[in-house]
């Protein structure tokens, strides 16, 4: 926890905030352990007690002021490093990523980041770190001032440590497990809550939920089953850890009062012993107390470590300009994060003004070439060029200016279609929105809405159907004007009406662009001028076949028999379309 502190926080503030805290731990064990020789001034002579009163006053006064301004610098820590600059850092990195690195699970982890975590971390500088200094240092400090009276004492005190400090291990492991499993358990309890909705019109229908329903059922008792374990996981070493502190200090009592009937040490000796170790106990038992919330803050740490760890994308220190937008991909081999090959040695050429269609089996890596050109990866081997340069060399930024994506799943965002259509080019007219509003058909779906433009399209776009909102998407793409499109299954998951309409503006949106179109229907694919086939092998992807669909579909191989699985009429018919 200390090192990732110092590396997402300022060290110097990090360190001025430890140190001031220590400081004033080890003043509150210096003050409680002169309470010792007070006491014993207190009741045998007096001749120094103003004197021992005097000193403890000084601490005291000294230990409010320093954890006040330790507070306030705590408080700036929490609010300026943490909530303010921290953020910064992570939006900072993020926008530096590589865009395929987004995913559901990492895209909840930036969210957690900036919301959860940084809510935890936002008290770790004024509530856990003077805890922990106070629980650990004044303990130390106190059980060293003993010594003065009995050296034997001290070192009875002493011999828990070692044993402490495993409980405290086996609790911090016991938290992290069960947080762990408590999560995953409350994930599915959820997705069954989600489901039981969704599903309410079979249950009611056929009368399967009168007596309950199984699954949410046993999803119910299964996180009910693995919170209780939980707490029990967690308490067994508290309470060990507990066990341990109160045995040690009934042991102090114990020799300490055999040390009275011995006359080896005086009652008052006793007395003010017992005052000391008893305060003792407090801190120390604050630790295990403290154990969930030490958890929670490296939990939320680590989180933040590794977003900062991912590698971003190395930029060109100064951009080239790319000659052309002919696409090309020479000798390219790819694999995300080092696991299973997607690619292997793919090698290709999308020539400018014409449309190269991308086919192959379900995850044999369409998908992935059209995102190592839009450098949202960059490749493991082999290159990607764009007009004769290489992306990495033309930069990311420059790369995304120069192509227009439209995909299936559309994304839009929760205000008006005006303003989703605004966000592909922000200083575009209301006659360039028209404009690309009727290119892309969309203005027939406008003036069927309520509200016209300024109709709300709700979270994600849930509001408009699948065809509404690829024509919002591809009204985008002519608003941006790019000179490379890159087209992904956008026709895949419509009907037929929608289906035609959309191949129809893909007509217009293509000409005089460099195309790679990812799709599965023939209706979409057969009007390409080149026709890029992949099969699947042990190191990834290869390319099988390149042509056109005409010259493939009268060779034995790949793309014919790919023709005959997707479409159920005569070869000859199908050889005569050209949809585009």
């Amino acid at each position: 926890m200390w090192r990732n502190m110092l590396k997402l926080f300022d060290r110097r503030e990090v360190v001025t905030l430890f140190a001031w805290y220590g400081i004033s731990a080890i003043l509150q064990g210096i003050a409680l352990a002169l309470m010792i020789p007070f006491l014993q001034s207190l009741y045998t002579d007096r001749t120094h007690l103003s004197q021992w009163v005097s000193v403890i006053v000084v601490l005291g006064v000294s230990i409010v002021l320093i954890d006040t301004y330790a507070m306030v610098r705590s408080y700036r820590v929490g609010v300026y490093e943490v909530c303010d600059t921290l953020l910064d850092r992570i939006a900072e990195r993020v926008l530096k990523l590589p865009l395929g690195w987004f995913d559901e699970v990492t895209k909840a982890k930036v969210v957690n980041a900036t919301s959860k975590q940084i809510n935890i971390l936002s008290h770790l500088p004024s509530l856990l770190v003077p805890k922990m200094c106070n629980a650990v240092i004044v303990p130390i400090v106190m059980a060293l001032a003993t010594l003065a009276i009995s050296w034997k004492i001290t070192a009875i005190m002493l011999i828990p440590i070692i044993p402490l400090y495993l409980v405290w291990r086996w609790m911090s492991n016991a938290i992290t497990m069960s947080n762990l499993q408590e999560n995953h358990s409350a994930q599915e309890l959820s997705a069954r809550l989600i489901e039981f909705s969704s599903l309410q019109p079979i249950l009611r229908a056929t009368a399967t939920s009168e007596n309950g329903w199984d699954p949410l059922e046993n999803a119910m008792r299964q996180d009910r089953d693995v919170v209780l374990e939980g707490l029990k996981s967690k308490a067994r070493p508290g309470q060990i850890f507990n066990l341990i502190l109160n045995v040690t200090f009934a042991i102090v009592l114990a020799y300490g009062m055999s040390t009275v009937l011995g006359h080896t040490m005086s009652p008052v000796e006793y007395l003010a012993l017992i005052t000391v170790v008893s305060r003792m106990v407090l801190p120390l038992t604050m630790v295990g107390l403290m154990a969930t919330e030490v958890n929670n803050s490296m939990v939320a740490l680590q989180s933040m470590m590794e977003i900062f760890a991912t590698p971003a994308l190395l930029e060109p220190g100064k951009a080239q300009k790319h000659n052309g937008n002919d696409i090309e991909l020479r000798n390219v081999s790819f694999s995300y994060e080092n696991r299973r090959p997607v690619l292997d040695n793919i090698s290709l050429v999308a020539p400018t003004d014409k449309i190269t269609a991308i086919v192959g089996p379900s995850g044999v890596g369409k998908s992935t070439i059209l995102r190592l050109v839009a450098r949202y990866w960059d490749t493991t081997t082999g290159q990607v060029l764009i007009g004769g340069k290489n992306v990495k060399e033309i930069g990311t930024k420059n790369v995304m200016n120069a192509v227009s994506m439209v995909f299936q799943d559309v994304y839009l965002f929760d205000t008006s279609i005006k303003e989703n259509l605004a966000i592909a080019k922000p200083d575009a007219t209301d006659a360039e929105l028209q404009l690309a509003a009727r290119r892309a058909r969309l203005d027939e779906v406008i003036k069927h809405l309520p509200d016209g433009w300024n109709t709300q399209v709700g979270p994600g776009g849930l509001r408009l159907s699948g065809g509404e909102r690829q024509r919002v998407a591809i009204a985008r793409a002519f608003i941006k004007d790019a000179p490379i499109l890159l087209l992904d299954e956008i026709t895949s998951a419509l009907d037929g009406e929608n289906e035609a309409a959309i191949v129809e503006v893909l007509a217009e949106l293509t000409r005089e662009r460099t195309a790679l179109v990812v799709a599965h229907r023939m209706s979409t694919i057969w009007g390409a001028h080149q026709i890029i086939v992949l099969e699947s092998t042990a190191k990834g992807a290869r390319v099988a076949q390149c042509g056109s669909p005409q010259e493939l579909a009268h060779v034995p191989g790949k793309f014919r028999d790919y023709i005959r699985m997707n479409d159920a009429a005569d070869l000859p018919e199908i050889i005569g379309r050209n949809k585009w």
